[in-house]
């Protein structure tokens, strides 16, 4: 994780390689519906409007030990496996809070990286704030793997598997012929 900070904007990145293909990873990051069976934070996750390529999301997670609800908009990137997302209805002392989700090939895995920028009106919360985010992300990526790699094997022995070609009927040779005859 890296932290730094530009006046009251903080970031912080979190990275995760994952045995599974980049697609795999995206479709899974994509998909909200199945969050609160992934994750072990979230508890509800429901598409507002929007389609694959740009929805509006609401989720209900555990966070701090308790629950809350988060609103967002989210944008997708397929081609270069990329999501953007915006936390929509924010309370003090959150000003604002974005990042991105890239998941790029490296060395035979899918390199997770995931990035959040926030904005605060107390700087004394932000270093609380970031521990909530730092906590989050960690949790959030450990689950992804763990998801995507076991789907992963599992689609892998589920494939289908190339059956061998027929072997063909032997061709009459000129001994056989003349035995039949």
């Amino acid at each position: 994780m890296s932290v730094s900070t530009d006046q009251r904007t903080h970031r912080t990145t979190h990275r995760l390689g994952i045995n599974a293909p980049a697609d795999l990873v995206f479709s899974m990051l994509r998909d909200a519906s199945h969050w609160p069976y992934l994750d072990g934070l979230t508890v509800y996750s429901e598409r507002v409007s929007g389609d694959d390529d740009a929805h509006e999301l609401r989720t209900s997670l555990v966070s701090n030990g308790s629950l809350s609800s988060s609103h967002c908009w989210r944008v997708f990137d397929a081609a270069s496996h990329r999501a953007e997302f915006h936390q929509l209805d924010l309370e003090p002392p959150l000003r604002e809070l974005a990042g991105d989700w890239e998941i790029r090939p490296a060395d035979g895995l899918s390199m997770v990286t995931l990035n959040h920028e926030f904005e605060v009106d107390d700087e004394h919360l932000a270093e609380r704030i970031n521990a909530i985010i730092e906590d989050y992300s960690r949790r959030e990526l450990d689950a992804l793997k763990v998801s995507c790699e076991r789907l992963s094997v599992l689609l892998q022995h589920h494939a289908p598997q190339p059956h061998p070609a027929p072997h063909p009927p032997p061709h009459p040779t000129p001994q056989s012929t003349a035995k039949e005859a």
